[in-house]
């Protein structure tokens, strides 16, 4: 089921979205105060520890603290956070499951994302 989340994401709004925030930084700031949030969700605990990941170093480059990225693995990593603070997805947040699809997108876009990640680990210690 995972599969057809991750279609629907990659064939929606999510990355166009995700581009044109790049060039604003107060509201990535905005957007990873929103994450915040929605960290505190029960059904994102297993996905907890991957979005603070990804919003840290989203963080870390919109305050100039890293700078060796790459800008594809950074839209990505905007646009899964993006996902998971809309509660107009492709299930509603607000329904039974309603955050099903949001781990799929977050497990989905970590896995992507996973030799950026780390690459940007190494750079902190």
């Amino acid at each position: 089921m995972s599969n057809i989340f991750v279609k629907q994401f990659q064939n929606g709004k999510w990355l166009n979205k995700s581009n044109s925030l790049l060039s604003n930084k107060s509201k990535l700031l905005l957007l990873l105060g929103k994450l915040t949030g929605y960290l505190k969700k029960g059904g994102l605990a297993k996905v907890k520890e991957d979005l603070h990941l990804m919003g840290s170093y989203i963080s870390a480059i919109v305050k100039g603290e890293y700078h060796d990225y790459s800008k594809s693995a950074l839209t990505l990593a905007v646009a899964a956070i993006l996902y998971v603070v809309s509660p107009l997805d492709i299930i509603p947040d607000v329904l039974p499951l309603g955050l099903i699809d949001d781990v799929s997108i977050v497990t989905w876009a970590i896995a992507q994302l996973n030799a950026e990640l780390e690459k940007y680990k190494i750079s902190k210690k």
